[in-house]
């Protein structure tokens, strides 16, 4: 018998205090977990998220959906951050953005973005995490975070409590 827990696959549903409502999954395998998430405010899409950990919880796609475009981001084996923001005026590519492994991502006004981010180690001695900001307009901003950049309640699976939220097994009903 393995020593293993069971893999984590959830859905949630919650309003969040900026008075968006926010749909998402947390689905974990043997590559890593994946998160989406939907944000919606007086029925139009604000922003619609991809999130991939590798097998440690380190960050290692994105792919977010705004009114401004496409973005999708991947870490390089160089340090860097790669990918490109599709919008109305053509593509921009995103080359070399400074990055480190234990980094992490936070995308504005993302409760899912944040929960992917706590497990990491926020500088044991510092409070601080290094990493990069990304606006709904899809610019990139790198920081150094605060943990309270990062506070979000979690559950006991490491998935978002969100007030008034509610989750399920993400698993198709008979």
């Amino acid at each position: 018998m393995s020593d293993r827990r069971p893999r984590v696959r959830r859905a949630g549903h919650a309003s969040a205090a900026d008075g968006s409502v926010i749909t998402w999954t947390m689905a974990e395998g043997s590559r890593g977990s994946r998160w989406r998430e939907v944000r919606t405010r007086d029925g139009s899409v604000v922003s619609s998220l991809l999130l991939e950990l590798d097998p440690e919880g380190r960050f290692s796609h994105l792919e977010l959906s705004t009114a401004a475009g496409l973005l999708t981001l991947h870490p390089e084996g160089d340090g860097s951050l790669h990918g490109n923001a599709v919008t109305a005026d053509g593509v921009r590519h995103i080359v070399a953005v400074p990055w480190a492994s234990g980094d992490i991502i936070l995308v504005e006004g993302s409760a899912i973005a944040r929960a992917a981010a706590r497990p990491v180690d926020l500088g044991a001695h510092t409070g601080r995490a290094a990493g990069v900001a990304i606006g709904l307009d899809l610019g990139l901003e790198r920081q150094t975070f605060e943990a309270s950049d990062v506070a979000i309640e979690l559950d006991s699976d490491g998935l978002p409590a969100l007030p008034g939220g509610r989750t399920w097994p993400l698993e198709m009903e008979d």
